[in-house]
């Protein structure tokens, strides 16, 4: 079928409902134009490989999917679909499967109605249309000069092909980012060619829902992993991609794909975003090995951003889209509720991923719900992960927060006492990381800190203890911090906070002892001598405080 035959073929629906229409003749004729080429000849490669993956629920959509492609504005001829995954189609005449080289429509899939004399596009209108298990067998038969991979529920743009090949032959790009119908992502707010792989957005858009170039692909050798889900598969290939190639464009100017095909009604987001969104992960890490499925994914996304970036904020910004993605979602419920042994060997992987590709930059990026599960998994603590997660089911993230709870003088010997101040911080397991993240400022060396499991409650209690000769005589204010790494936070005075004092023999000399809050995040201890001799002169009385 040549270009010029696609005149009359009704548009794809511009909008979810089917109100408006995408293209009419003229910007069919501008499409041709656009292309610049007829028909090739007989064994000339086609300018497009389309894979359509069949998963799930989208074979009974595939029928519609395949005429968005005999639609094309860039001509069918020029085309090549590959359809993969889903069990084979028997031909008409039910004589066994069909050869993968057929063209090929699903039986119980119903063609675009005709419009009085305008013939709908039928699969069969494509001139080459073929059937592999996997995409790798795909990227193996491919014949395209590019490739796009598009999901059997979800529909092109009439011009989508036309415009995405014509962007990559005039200014060379290897991989094109195509704009999605409704896309709120904040990388197609603009159209842009030569596009650095540090653009804000870039990472966050893995899907393989692209024009990639097929001739570095083929040198290089990029396949999809298989012992992973296809999702995080498609995101491996993706970054090598990216990482590879020359030029990147990202075209936002045109609804180029229609995710999940729905022809009126909502759009069911059955695509690859919907596929990496945080619920879809979830539901998937839920699943029984579910969890390690999506551990070696993430694993594989990640060596494939170290081995192309080093230090810096370009394989920082891969990294935290990595660790804030799926990250999350390993660390999240599906951990939780995983039997003891599977999360004992997700716990040890995340440890690895979080020692090999989680520097302090990336964690500062992340919020601080996830800063804090990641604080337990560095030090190696899966019992605190545990409980910071429980914590969470019940009462959502736990605040970045400690608050000072008392502060008083204990006899502690014969004129002798102890400053002991009490805290409260409502996150969990502190203990377990020993009373490294408990900081003390303005405090001598001397002072003791305890953790313990607060009593009627989840949270830890924090006290610490100062010995009152440890403090130099006069005035010194001090404060308290917990600080897991990437969380730190400076402790607070409960309102109300009554200053307390006490008596105290330093050798033969009376002081007395004062504590009280200092008007801020801390504490005022005094240490005053008392019965000082009335008639001594200002400057001995100095001396003797000193």
């Amino acid at each position: 079928m040549s270009s010029s035959s696609t005149a009359g073929i009704p548009a794809v629906p511009g909008d979810p409902d089917g109100t408006k229409a995408l293209a009419g003749a003229e910007a069919l004729a501008g499409a041709e134009a656009l292309a610049g080429t007829k028909a090739p000849a007989g064994g000339e490669a086609p300018d497009v490989t389309v894979v359509v993956a069949v998963r799930e629920d989208g074979r009974p959509r595939l029928g519609r999917c395949l005429a968005s492609l005999a639609g094309q504005t860039i001509g069918a001829a020029r085309i090549e679909v590959l359809v993969t995954g889903g069990p084979p189609q028997s031909p008409p005449d039910g004589a066994g499967p069909a050869p993968s080289h057929a063209p090929h429509a699903p039986p119980h899939d119903q063609p675009w109605a005709s419009s009085g004399a305008a013939r709908s596009p039928s699969p069969a209108d494509l001139g080459a249309v073929g059937r592999t298990d996997t995409a790798n067998q795909a990227l193996e038969r491919a014949r395209g000069r590019y490739l796009f991979f598009l999901d059997a529920a979800d529909l092109l743009g009439r011009e989508a092909l036309a415009r995405l090949v014509h962007a990559s032959d005039s200014r060379g790009h290897d991989v094109v980012y195509a704009k999605t119908a409704a896309s709120g992502a904040a990388v197609f707010a603009r159209t842009r060619h030569g596009v650095p792989l540090g653009e804000p957005g870039l990472a966050w858009e893995l899907s393989a829902a692209k024009l990639f170039r097929r001739e570095p692909l083929l040198r290089h050798g990029l396949r999809f992993a298989e012992d992973v889900p296809v999702g995080l598969a498609e995101q491996a290939f993706t970054l090598e991609a990216l990482f590879r190639a020359r030029r990147v464009a990202v075209l936002a100017d045109y609804d180029y794909r229609f995710a999940g095909g729905a022809a009126t009604g909502p759009v069911r987001r059955s695509g690859p975003e919907a596929r990496n969104s945080p619920a879809a992960l979830a539901a998937a890490a839920a699943e029984p090995g579910g969890l390690e499925g999506l551990l070696r994914g993430t694993a594989a996304a990640m060596a494939v951003t170290a081995r192309f970036t080093g230090p810096g904020p370009l394989g920082d910004g891969f990294r935290l889209r990595h660790f804030a993605h799926e990250g999350d979602v390993l660390t999240g419920p599906a951990f939780l509720k995983a039997p003891e042994p599977e999360r004992r060997r997700v716990f040890a992987g995340v440890r690895r991923l979080v020692a090999d590709h989680l520097g302090d930059a990336v964690l500062a990026g992340l919020r601080p719900g996830l800063r804090l599960r990641f604080s337990y998994v560095r030090a190696g603590d899966q019992a605190g992960l545990v409980s910071v997660l429980r914590y969470e089911a019940g009462h959502g993230t736990p605040p970045l927060r400690t608050d000072l709870v008392s502060a008083d003088w204990r006899r502690t010997g014969a004129a002798r006492h102890t400053l002991v101040v009490t805290a409260r911080t409502p996150l969990p397991h502190l203990g377990a990381l020993g009373t490294g993240p408990v900081r003390l400022t303005g405090c001598p060396e001397a002072g003791r800190v305890l953790l313990r499991p607060a009593s009627g409650g989840a949270g830890t209690e924090i006290e610490v203890r100062i010995p009152a000769e440890a403090f130099p005589a006069g005035r010194t204010r001090i404060g308290l911090s917990t600080a897991l790494l990437g969380t730190e936070h400076t402790a607070a005075v409960a309102p109300g906070t009554a200053p307390r004092q006490a008596h105290a023999l330093r050798g033969l000399r009376p002081y007395r002892l004062d504590v009280s809050p200092d008007g801020g995040d801390g504490l005022v201890v005094a240490v005053l001598p008392v019965g000082l001799p009335v008639g001594l002169p200002v400057g001995l009385r100095r001396t003797e405080r000193a």
